[in-house]
């Protein structure tokens, strides 16, 4: 077999193997997009809580069927929500517009996560060991380093270090109320309660609301370059202050 005889044979494997992989998919191939857009904004700041909570939340959101999704991604590499973005949007490279000459494809940044036993940063954040049960992650992705506590391997809370958050303005309501609707995206039938305590050497900022079940907790002290950032739910938030206060004995 000569040279363009094979080069013809791979262009058909090729073909082939691109209609079946098309024809397996449960929504329309374009759909796949904003899902991994989606997927890369909430993994750099969230990371992954090595399930499919975040595909799930996006498929409540668009009204898509998250269970035929998760068994479709699951056959294609991608078992929790930074799988699907490692492993399965690389596959949807045929997509993309052609390079431009003279450009390089910029590259897709995976996501790696390791489990640390300490953590002592160049911002002045320090911690020699991690309590039970809590668990310390650092998720990689590029060049960014973000770090992730949560309580346990199947909590969906995590605690996240916040090094660049403007301390100043944990002492502004009209922010806090302001940043709790950005991130929960609800806006309506808001009654916030915001309240301010210490733990140890540090201060704390709790921001509930009388009808949604998010709740937010912010960790800080004065002369400190960095906070703790807590997602809970109004119905944990006391045991979660428990272990948070365990958390810190050892910062």
């Amino acid at each position: 077999m000569d040279k363009e005889a094979r080069k013809a044979l791979k262009k058909e494997f090729k073909e082939k193997e691109l209609k079946a992989f098309r024809e397996s998919l449960p929504m329309k191939e374009t759909d796949f997009l904003p899902l991994f857009d989606f997927l890369d904004s909430e993994l750099s700041e969230n990371g992954c809580r090595d399930d499919f909570s975040l595909l799930e939340k996006y498929c409540k959101k668009k009204k898509l069927d998250a269970s035929a999704l998760e068994k479709w991604f699951k056959e294609h590499g991608g078992f929790c929500d930074c799988e699907i973005f490692a492993n399965v949007e690389e596959q949807f490279r045929y997509l993309e517009k052609p390079a431009t000459p003279g450009i390089q494809p910029q590259k897709v940044q995976t996501v790696q996560r390791q489990k640390l036993d300490s953590l002592t940063t160049d911002f002045g954040f320090s911690i020699k060991k991690i309590p039970s049960p809590w668990i310390l992650t650092a998720i990689s992705q590029g060049n960014e380093i973000t770090y992730q506590f949560q309580i346990g391997k199947k909590s969906n809370f995590p605690v996240t270090l916040e090094r660049d958050f403007p301390l100043d303005k944990l002492s502004d309501d009209k922010f806090l109320q302001d940043y709790w609707i950005a991130k929960t995206e609800l806006d309506y039938d808001l009654e916030f309660s915001i309240e301010r305590q210490r733990i140890r050497d540090f201060e704390t900022v709790q921001i509930t609301t009388k009808r949604w079940a998010p709740t937010f907790v912010f960790v800080y002290r004065q002369g400190i370059t960095w906070c703790l950032f807590m997602r809970t739910e109004t119905a944990r938030l006391r045991n979660d202050l428990k272990e948070l206060e365990r958390l810190l004995t050892e910062i």
